[in-house]
């Protein structure tokens, strides 16, 4: 069969994705709602030019598609028509928690006793990583947007590294469109909060892509909480508007460290199963 450019995987999971995010975070970057839908637009690319839209089986991995699709629904519904608070973080925890629950049922109803207390920690790490980046939906859009590239990339890279092609294009996928967004950002000089489309969408993805890898691949499960510390990071307070690159370039360096390290990780791991 003939390949094509957009056959290629480097296309597929990063040049189309920034390109297609960079045109919807361009053309409606005063409308943050809007803009943060650039995410959703990259991974869906990724997706439609890989293994296309297909839910029939519903296996874990098109599960975990499934709910990346539907985040950015709850992050325009949160925006208009429903309220930031502590109960609403809690909702959230939970649907985390749920989501994660959902896409590795079968691996837990195989084995019940060997992987219940696994899939709890998969719970926990899932929970934790949608509830901080919600939080991230009211800080600024270039934290939110810092957060989502490089966790985006982190993520990725990680399970591309440990043998999971398809779940390491759409964490890169989120990382390139993030980029795209950001990028926008950072050229339109604007100070909005990231918006929740944006950082709920990032936030499942995150949430889900890394413990799949884990459980399917041959990503060493410490990698979890060494990723988790990263969206903290992001809440370092930007300064004033001509340090904004400086500040951005800042806080790619200190998140660089812990994925640097997760990546190291599984890198050995890797090569120690292979050996």
């Amino acid at each position: 069969m003939e390949t094509t450019l957009l056959d290629h995987p480097a296309i597929q999971s990063g040049v189309a994705p920034f390109f297609c995010a960079l045109i919807v975070a361009g053309i409606f970057y005063r409308i943050n709602v809007v803009a943060g839908l650039s995410i959703i637009v990259g991974f869906a690319v990724s997706v439609l030019l890989s293994t296309g839209f297909a839910f029939d089986p519903l296996t874990s991995t098109r599960k975990l598609m499934l709910i990346v699709l539907i985040a950015p629904v709850l992050g325009v519904l949160l925006t208009y028509f429903g309220n930031y608070s502590k109960t609403t973080l809690n909702v959230f925890y939970a649907l985390g928690a749920l989501a994660m629950l959902w896409v590795l049922w079968p691996v837990l109803s195989r084995d019940p006793a060997g992987m219940f207390l696994p899939v709890a920690g998969y719970m926990l790490y899932s929970a934790w990583m949608v509830g901080i980046f919600l939080r991230l939906g009211e800080a600024s859009s270039l934290s939110g947007g810092v957060a989502s590239t490089t966790v985006g990339f982190g993520v990725g890279l990680t399970a591309l590294i440990g043998a999971s092609a398809l779940l390491g294009q759409m964490g890169l996928s989120l990382g390139a469109a993030a980029a795209a967004y950001l990028f926008v950002q950072l050229i339109s000089k604007r100070e909005t909060d990231a918006g929740f489309t944006l950082t709920l969408t990032s936030g499942f993805m995150a949430a889900l892509i890394l413990p799949a890898a884990v459980v399917y691949a041959k990503v060493p499960w410490i990698v979890l909480p060494i990723i988790a510390i990263v969206p903290i990071i992001a809440f370092y307070p930007f300064e004033d508007e001509d340090r904004t690159w400086k500040n951005t370039m800042t806080l790619f360096a200190v998140m660089a460290l812990p994925i640097g390290y997760a990546i190291y990780l599984t890198v050995n791991s890797a090569g120690e199963m292979i050996m």
